[in-house]
């Protein structure tokens, strides 16, 4: 079929383009589309993205395991001892990489067939089955070995009205009004959670951890790499010196030559040369170490999963969330710390780390001329509690009995949704705990947040 064909083609030039400039492999050979009825192929690495909408289909990269290593860098061969370890990294890759052609690939076939939804990535090790499904298959030969490129295309039309308006009426007769009501506050629940969210972080969240962990990985390859070369010169040196030792022995008065050598080594002090360079290789690390934090906090601190309760620790939410928003501080703004040891409990630390820092942001704007934001975590036998304190405005007594409802704000227009503090009261609603204000005009306003502590867990500590 030709439309198959054309964005094999497409998703193949695409595809080469992409690892390029990605990776900085040569320009691969691209073969003839072929067409077959189902995704055949023998490779051990697959990356895929689904998508849906009025047409039905997939692309997929397929290789080697070890050519897939070899492309994004990592030259040593894949054993028992290193494949986990390689694995992730080809996992990280490997899927911004198919994020990136298909986001440009897609494109055109949107022109043709619209609402198109993609999924996110999908990562398969070993052989795996497709069943019948029409498949264009081109394969790039690069320097590190064949990359097959798959595009599949369903043309079945998916009457997805239709769909969903049966399964509403199932799901109407089954349930009942009651049900539906609940679905529909729900659903308000999560917009309000997401337009908060996106109102405190704004662009930051918005593909910043995939856009940095690519040239991260990279740098941080290098620096390993850097730091081995350094024990090599290192090495040399020390022979090297050793070797002029002994000749000037041997030939008594020694060499005119070498001496002049070892005069110039001396001067240029090549042992502090190498000293300073491995402590500044070790502090570009520990600097590569603490950007990964960041990344792994700002992943942890956007994805609000309402299912996610796990055991954690609240000082590590605080101590997180405090590192991300601290670029969103005023520089007129000090915030103080005061963190108690504090038990485990059971929560959603996303969710908690949204409203915490929503508390810590409201209290440095509640200070535009400047002041001391203090944050403090206590906890007893039942009751964790995280206290944030400003020296600000404060609140009007005839505001504070509005101060949590949605879209209230005493900000000027355009310097506030009115959602933060509405959404933090409904989490810690959720999260069986509370929240309370205390505020004087001109002297500032304290906010309590309150968890339970969870009885199962602290009985473990």
């Amino acid at each position: 079929m030709e439309i198959v064909n054309t964005h094999t083609e497409l998703f193949a030039d695409v595809a080469a383009r992409t690892l390029g400039e990605m990776f900085g492999i040569s320009q691969p050979t691209i073969r003839s589309v072929t067409e077959t009825d189902s995704v055949n192929t023998d490779k051990t690495f697959i990356v895929s993205i689904y998508y849906t909408g009025s047409v039905y289909g997939e692309y997929l990269l397929a290789m080697d395991e070890q050519t897939a290593a070899n492309v994004i860098g990592i030259c040593e061969q894949i054993s028992d001892d290193n494949r986990d370890a390689i694995r992730e990294d080809l996992c990280d890759a490997m899927s911004e990489t198919l994020n990136t052609i298909v986001g440009e690939s897609i494109v055109t076939l949107q022109q043709t067939y619209t609402k198109l939804t993609i999924t996110s990535p999908r990562i398969y090790f070993g052989a795996i089955r497709y069943p019948k499904f029409r498949t264009g298959r081109c394969v790039l030969e690069t320097e590190h070995g064949p990359i097959e490129c798959h595009f599949c295309l369903d043309l079945m039309r998916l009457d997805l009205a239709a769909s969903y308006s049966q399964a509403m009426d199932s799901l109407i007769e089954v349930n009942a009004k009651l049900k539906e009501a609940n679905e529909h506050l729900a659903e308000q629940q999560a917009q309000l959670v997401h337009s908060a969210k996106m109102a405190s972080v704004g662009l930051l969240a918005s593909g910043v951890a995939h856009e940095i962990n690519s040239p991260l990985f990279f740098v941080d390859a290098n620096l390993t790499t850097l730091n081995d070369y350094i024990e090599v010169i290192e090495s040399t040196l020390q022979l090297y010196e050793s070797l002029c030792a002994t000749l000037i022995k041997q030939s008594n008065a020694g060499n005119d030559v070498i001496k002049g050598m070892q005069l110039e080594a001396q001067t240029q002090d090549m042992g502090f040369v190498i000293d300073d360079t491995k402590e500044l290789v070790k502090e570009t690390r520990d600097g590569v170490t603490r950007i990964k934090g960041i990344v792994q906090g700002l992943k942890d601190f956007s994805h609000v999963d309402r299912c996610g309760h796990v055991v954690t620790n609240v000082k590590d939410i605080v101590v997180n969330t405090l590192q991300l928003i601290s670029s969103q501080l005023p520089d007129v703004c000090d915030v103080q710390c005061q963190l108690d040891d504090l038990p485990s409990t059971v929560c959603n630390a996303g969710e908690v780390g949204q409203a915490i820092a929503g508390v810590v942001l409201n209290a440095s704007q509640a200070m535009p001329a400047g002041g001391t934001v203090r944050l403090s975590a206590t906890a007893d036998d039942t009751t964790i509690s995280v206290i944030v304190e400003d020296e600000g405005v404060g609140i009007p007594p005839e505001d504070i009995e509005h101060i949590f409802e949605p879209f209230f704000t005493t900000k000027q227009v355009g310097e506030g949704t009115g959602l933060g503090l509405s959404i933090a009261y409904g989490i810690f609603e959720k999260h069986m705990g509370s929240i309370s204000i205390e505020s004087q005009v001109d002297l500032g306003t304290k906010v309590t947040m309150r968890l339970p502590v969870h009885q199962k867990t602290a009985a473990c500590e």
